[in-house]
């Protein structure tokens, strides 16, 4: 499983290079902690970009693949489900969840 902790401001441009980063060498299950970060503040266009350019860039599609969200805040877990939402209406193939404590994220992660 990759672990990403993410910190300070939100930055789609940033995500973006971690997830380019990622995709050298991809998991089929992903940690993002976002709890290090502002997320409410994100404008919705540009987070909606940002989930194309994530399947535009995956060519992995990795088999079964799982990524989960771990926030702080209510308002920063609203902002990733809409990315959930965003990716969902775009048939990206990993399916995605948010979680408000990395124990319920791993409990996830593991089910099959």
């Amino acid at each position: 499983m990759a672990v990403f902790k993410v910190r300070g401001e939100a930055n789609p441009s940033a995500f973006i290079d971690a997830f380019r980063d990622f995709l050298t060498d991809p998991t089929r299950l992903a940690l993002w902690d976002m709890r290090g970060c502002q997320l409410a503040r994100l404008d919705p266009d540009r987070l909606r970009q940002f989930v194309g350019d994530m399947k535009r860039f995956d060519h992995s599609k990795r088999p079964r693949a799982k990524t989960a969200f771990v926030c702080r805040t209510e308002d920063d877990a609203n902002v990733m489900r809409l990315q959930v939402a965003y990716a969902e209406a775009i048939d990206y193939w990993t399916e995605m969840a948010v979680f408000g404590n990395v124990t319920q994220t791993r409990h996830w992660l593991a089910e099959d």
